[in-house]
């Protein structure tokens, strides 16, 4: 399974939580845009992510998890009545 990452970092400024966590939500819609624009082919994707950093802090930001692992992952949700298959 292929798995490419891609960072943007701000150095140097100070951020309020409201300020990263609007940041951290246009990074996700830009990089879905990205996804589209490039001509991805996915089967049966599946995007987590989210901005609260007390939350989770490793999970700040957006995964899309497609294929297989994906499928199994929905399930799992599912089963927590989170996430409905189409």
């Amino acid at each position: 399974m292929a798995r490419h990452e891609f960072r943007f970092v701000v150095d140097g400024v100070d951020l309020t939580s409201a300020q990263q966590s609007q940041i951290a939500g246009e990074i996700q819609k830009a990089g879905l845009a990205a996804l589209s624009v490039a001509g991805t082919k996915l089967t049966n994707p599946i995007a987590l992510g989210h901005a609260n950093l007390r939350l989770r802090p490793e999970w700040y930001g957006l995964w899309v998890i497609d294929g297989p692992f994906a499928q199994d992952l929905g399930e799992k949700i599912n089963d927590i009545g989170f996430w409905l298959q189409k």
